[in-house]
């Protein structure tokens, strides 16, 4: 049973905060870190992805988050409360509003009532480990799915005046407090009775159940450190559910596609599996689709084990090394890629949908990795949680 609980958010004092935030840590590359940096010296990112030599970073992360607290850059917010979260975003063309709300989630084992969609790799964990017990705080949410409109529609009925407003990346993102009571109570007991879906942030949830075993093992109790900082949305309230598309390089393309029709048929638009893209878009449909189980039937499964796995002969470490296989997030990435030879042959999978997310996870299985794609992202730097921030918001 999912326990959700307000808490008291730690937030820049300053209201004009679109110089200070940055996306969540794993989206960050290097030229990207360096223009947050230039932005301003109080951007988060110096906290959610630190400079340093080693561990010695994850020092400085405490280090600057002690002192941007001691300067109140940063403060605790006076109350207990939830915070709601919207975003005016645009993708394909069409104006979408995200929204949903930040909370402070008790941890409890995966496979329950909290489910994941995917696998995780030890790397991120040992590094976000690291952070966390050093800074004693999370400023990038993880991102869960719940299926409960009247929730939502109850949310945004009690929001009135936004606490602050943000233009980053070109969105506006908007934070509201809620901290009457009445509504806290009625979140706290919708949350109680739905099954959450971890969308963003597998990484950062194992890690804070790891986090909570390590203090049990060394016998430390360190009061909310049993909780993390997660962002809530009903599966109606526009969050995309984007596919990855899948790219081929260095291969003979006319080997290639001789094999292809073996497994491939021509499709249309109206009709069509996959697309490839080599210059131009084909329509494609599997020939064999008699596959049982629920994860065999996902089109991203289909196409490893009939194109990675059947037609080029790749073995899971061949395809997690990115060699000759590769990834992609929009239409517009892979014809880039192909066009510009990065790539010569480029895929465009469908989406999955939120039913088919809810019966996988459901039964407890994960997709396929890179399988699923959602946007937008929130960014890091809204409104953080502290192991203190929990204290006195428990049972409000």
């Amino acid at each position: 049973m999912p326990i959700v609980e307000p808490f008291k958010g730690i937030f820049f004092k300053e209201k004009k905060i679109d110089e200070l935030v940055c996306p969540p840590y794993d989206v960050i590359d290097s030229d990207y870190k360096s223009q947050l940096l230039s932005k301003d010296e109080f951007n988060i990112v110096r906290i959610v992805l630190p400079e340093g030599d080693n561990d010695q970073k994850y020092e400085n992360a405490k280090n600057i988050l002690s002192t941007w607290i001691l300067q109140k850059k940063l403060i605790f917010d006076e109350d207990c409360s939830f915070y709601a979260y919207s975003c005016k975003y645009s993708i394909d063309e069409i104006e979408k509003t995200l929204f949903g709300f930040l909370g402070a989630l008790k941890l409890e084992e995966l496979g329950g009532s909290i489910k994941p969609h995917e696998k995780t790799l030890k790397g991120p964990k040992i590094d976000r480990f690291k952070l966390i017990t050093s800074t004693n705080a999370m400023f990038c949410p993880i991102m869960m799915i719940y299926d409960n409109v009247q929730l939502s529609n109850f949310i945004k009925n009690s929001v009135k005046k936004s606490l602050f407003e943000v233009n980053f990346e070109n969105k506006l993102h908007k934070v509201y407090k809620i901290n009457d009571i009445s509504v806290i109570d009625y979140i706290k007991q919708s949350i109680k009775n739905q099954t959450l879906v971890i969308a963003d942030g597998h990484h950062r949830y194992e890690t804070c159940l790891s986090i909570k075993e390590h203090y049990k093992q060394i016998g430390s109790k360190i009061p909310g450190s049993d909780y993390a900082l997660v962002f809530f949305v009903d599966k109606k309230d526009e969050l995309s559910l984007m596919p990855i598309h899948r790219l081929i390089k260095n291969i003979d393309i006319d080997k290639f596609k001789q094999k292809l029709y073996k497994f491939f048929e021509i499709g249309d638009n109206h009709n069509y599996d996959i697309v490839m893209y080599d210059g131009e878009f084909t329509y494609l449909k599997f020939i064999n689709k008699d596959t049982e189980g629920l994860i065999e039937k996902l089109d991203a499964k289909r196409f490893e084990d009939v194109v990675f796995k059947g037609m080029l002969n790749l073995s899971d470490a061949d395809i997690a090394s990115n060699e000759i296989s590769g990834y992609a997030h929009s239409k517009e990435e892979v014809v880039k890629s192909v066009d510009k030879k990065e790539a010569v042959l480029g895929f465009l999978l469908k989406p999955v949908t939120y039913e088919t997310l809810f019966e996988i996870t459901s039964h407890n299985l994960t997709f396929p990795q890179k399988s699923t794609y959602f946007y937008p992202k929130i960014p890091s730097g809204l409104v953080g949680y502290h192991f203190s921030s929990i204290e006195g918001c428990e049972n409000v």
